[in-house]
């Protein structure tokens, strides 16, 4: 029962869902009332998620690698809300992580990289892990979101709850930031460094945006 869900799943991945309000306005259509979803709208706010954190012990970052976890956490709000979108329950380090860039989430300071990039050299490296073969990467060590997106699928066929799933990305400049200066409020070490390694900041974020190109 469970595979046959799947499968699926997977087809009504490429189809139109049954509540297709978000997708008919992003084309410019006429609709009938304004789609409604909430930012974050999944996550610490609602008592099921804290319950289920609770549950199985994990933290933010363990969740994410879980795709049966991002699936029940996507899922929460719309079983309590009447909102006309899934959004994926994921963040914006996925893609540095993919990269071989070490995101922790050491508790109570938020997600950091402990490990920022500091150099020029360091920063064409990493330029080219993310230009040698975006598409195997996104394969490989993006899987357990591709996954999760099949499990959410195959829960809102399930749960009569087939709404329009949103994902997302940052753009490379935000990525470059984190990557460079260890945390969203670390700016400086960004900005310095794009000062001091102009060329490598830019070969770092034109191989970033080819494979959040390919990864989108």
């Amino acid at each position: 029962m469970r595979q046959a869900l799947l499968c699926a799943a997977t087809a009504a991945a490429l189809q139109a869902p049954a509540n297709d309000l978000v997708l008919r306005l992003a084309r410019g259509e006429q609709v009938e009332r304004a789609p409604v979803w909430l930012f974050r709208q999944a996550g610490r706010h609602m008592q099921e998620y804290r319950d289920y954190k609770a549950k199985t012990g994990k933290h933010f970052l363990q969740l994410l690698d879980d795709p049966k976890d991002v699936a029940e956490v996507t899922m929460q709000p719309l079983r309590r809300y009447a909102v006309d979108a899934a959004i994926l329950f994921s963040d914006i380090l996925v893609v540095p992580q993919a990269l071989d860039i070490r995101v922790e989430m050491p508790g109570g300071v938020g997600i950091v990289v402990p490990e920022p990039l500091t150099s020029a050299a360091m920063a064409d490296e990493a330029a080219a892990k993310a230009r040698a073969d975006p598409a195997s990467l996104v394969a490989k060590r993006l899987k357990h979101v591709t996954r999760g997106v099949e499990e959410i699928r195959s829960a809102q066929l399930a749960e009569n709850l087939d709404r329009t799933l949103l994902g997302f990305s940052a753009a490379p400049y935000t990525l470059f930031f984190y990557s460079v200066g260890g945390s969203s409020k670390n700016q400086a070490p960004g900005a310095q460094f794009s000062k001091e390694n102009a060329q490598s900041t830019q070969n770092l974020l034109e191989a970033r945006c080819k494979f959040l190109k390919r990864w989108a």
